[in-house]
């Protein structure tokens, strides 16, 4: 049955699973302190109850397929994990009018409402216990199941940065349940699951559906205006609050998990502002989701998609030599119209350029993928910082920046490197740093970033047998590595050449990496300094290599320059990170165009924006 994954048809249902359902909806309602009828109905066992009396409950439960599907909803069979269901409020008064009319005088109880009221919050549950869930076909979207752990990783840290937010109001022992997502407890784990599950529904509620982004396009943050997050917040509680029905939980005043009563299940109106907070922050992180894995959330009026997404130009010099040959190619075809001869060799021309080119194009390609291999994953960085963007645009396919993100015991170990050049000699030294510095904190277990880099540098000049001594550091990579402690918020960062913004209280510092290198070489070592910044909840910072502020535009082939960066992040620094980072490389595109110059990128571009 459970190798099934078709819908379980009415003659099926009733034939192989109505009296077990049954029996299941009978035993919970014997034990459910919220109904205590009057009467002799409930004091037998199931398997006590005579034919008579069981006709009722096989008769209730073989309606099930028809009854849900007077909804929407269709019973099938589930693996290891059982989709929750959602049923409105209002859905559920509609099935309990249905039942008082199909049955106008059964069971004979002086409480017939509350007793079906029941039948229909505990049947969802009975059908889990037989193997099935209950769906909505207009719910199902077609993501990878593979990518459903990441994003329930991304889920859980949202909710540890939610619970630190509200960490003075909250009780020590709730604070003790904030634990890392591989020490979670099956149920909440399974939660977080469930949870990136119905992203799409929580979507569909406001209109949207989603599909993987087109090869060439890049996906653009949703926005999600303060009525939009509501509305997936009620449907959030709403899954929530099915997913314990579903595990046997029922309403009491206190938690209690023995008991399995929790008072949040109530509707979403009747919660305290803490508890939708907590719903509202969680979808919240919808678009940064969507954007990590390459999905876009289009509306349902199809005349609005080409808002969510916009195609990528190509700026490497590869595609641009591509796209200059064809048009060469085709201006010498027409003056050479009259000339067969001419046109045959150029034609063989054009296809050898073609394929050398292509070649080429094939390689950088393939480089690009072994380095997209050891960069961390977006959601890898959603988990560190739910609150985050990461621009990266390498100037030829390949990029001679690198990025690193880490946790270990309660610190986040962060650094963004931008080694000389770019293209693939630059490439190559950064595959080499990335190595040496992962070697450094996972494997050395080095924390302290000074000393990081000092290893790393040691390391990397001995690989590349350079004279340290002659050449020092600035021949090799600019850099910035950053380790925060999640619990206090105190930054520790060293090295230089790279830029660092903070923001706080609606101002923005200079840079706080300062403008050389503070890293030298003395008596056979290098010696890097460490600073420390306490940051506060809300703070933001930016990490940049030096391509944004070296990008030449503003149709005078001019440097952006950091001064106008650090003004620019000022003006958007208050909206959410996905959509910065979205806003910057439109600023990014703007500056590159104006006047129609159309300026060639100028170096590999990264920004790291996160926000405390």
């Amino acid at each position: 049955m459970k190798s099934d994954f078709g819908f379980t048809g009415p003659e099926d249902f009733r034939e192989r699973l109505a009296e077990p359902v049954a029996q299941s909806l009978y035993d919970d309602i014997r034990k459910n302190n919220r109904f205590q009828p009057a009467g002799p109905l409930f004091r037998k066992k199931f398997a006590d109850l005579g034919e008579t009396e069981k006709q009722f409950w096989i008769e209730y439960a073989s309606g099930t397929p028809e009854k849900y599907s007077s909804i929407g909803l269709f019973p099938r069979p589930y693996r290891e994990y059982c989709r929750t269901c959602i049923i409105t409020g209002s859905e559920i008064e509609n099935l309990i009018s249905d039942d008082l009319d199909r049955f106008p005088d059964e069971p004979r109880t002086s409480n017939r409402n509350l007793l079906f009221s029941e039948l229909n919050y505990f049947l969802p549950a009975s059908l889990k216990k037989a193997g099935l869930e209950l769906i909505r076909q207009v719910e199902v979207a077609e993501i990878d199941l593979s990518l459903m752990l990441k994003i329930a990783r991304v889920v859980h840290a949202g909710y540890l940065h939610e619970m630190t937010k509200q960490a003075s109001g909250i009780p020590e022992e709730k604070r003790s349940e904030a634990v890392g997502f591989d020490d979670l407890p099956h149920e909440i784990l399974q939660s977080n699951v469930d949870f990136a599950v119905h992203l799409p529904t929580r979507l569909l509620a406001i209109g949207y559906r989603i599909r993987p982004v087109r090869k060439g396009f890049k996906p653009r943050a949703l926005h999600l205006d303060d009525m939009e997050v509501e509305t997936m917040a009620k449907v959030e509680h709403l899954r929530w609050s099915w997913e314990k029905r579903l595990d046997g939980w029922t309403y009491g005043e206190v938690k209690d998990s023995r008991k399995k009563r929790h008072p949040c299940l109530v509707p979403y109106d009747e919660l305290s502002e803490g508890e939708k907070e907590k719903d509202r922050e969680l979808v919240r992180l919808t678009p940064a989701i969507l954007r990590d894995i390459r999905y876009e959330a289009y509306p349902v009026s199809s005349g609005q998609i080409s808002k969510l997404s916009y195609a990528v130009k190509p700026r490497s010099s590869i595609h641009k030599l591509l796209s200059g040959t064809g048009d060469l190619t085709a201006g010498i075809n027409e003056l050479a119209e009259d000339s067969p001869l001419i046109r045959e060799k150029l034609s063989s021309i054009d296809e050898k350029i073609r394929l050398t080119l292509s070649e080429v194009e094939g390689s950088y390609n393939y480089a690009r993928h072994i380095q997209e291999a050891f960069l961390p994953d977006d959601l890898d960085i959603r988990e560190c910082f739910p609150e985050s963007f990461v621009l990266f645009e390498p100037k030829d396919i390949v990029s001679g920046d690198f990025y690193m993100f880490d946790r270990h015991d309660g610190n986040v170990i962060f650094a963004l490197a931008d080694c000389t050049g770019h293209g693939i000699p630059a490439a190559l030294i950064s595959t080499i740093g990335y190595g040496i510095l992962d070697q450094t904190v996972n494997i050395l277990k080095i924390k302290d970033p000074a000393e990081a880099l000092c290893n790393l540098f040691s390391r990397i000049h001995r690989f590349l047998r350079k004279d340290t001594a002659v050449l020092g550091v600035s021949d090799d990579m600019a850099i910035v590595l950053c380790s925060l402690n999640t619990l206090t918020n105190t930054l520790t960062y060293s090295g230089a050449g790279n830029i660092v913004f903070h923001v706080t209280g609606g101002k923005i510092s200079g840079n706080l990496s300062g403008n050389s290198y503070e890293g030298s070489y003395r008596n056979g070592r290098y010696d890097f300094k460490a600073k420390s910044l306490q940051l506060k909840l809300n703070d933001s910072l930016y990490i940049c290599s030096d391509g944004f502020a070296d990008q030449f535009g503003g149709g005078r082939h001019l440097r952006y320059s950091r001064k106008r960066l650090r003004d620019f992040l000022l003006q958007i620094c208050d909206y959410p990170m996905p959509e910065q980072g979205d806003m910057l490389f439109e600023e990014l595109e703007r500056w590159r165009e104006d006047k129609n110059c159309d300026e060639d990128q100028t170096d590999d571009i990264t920004i790291i924006g996160i926000r405390v």
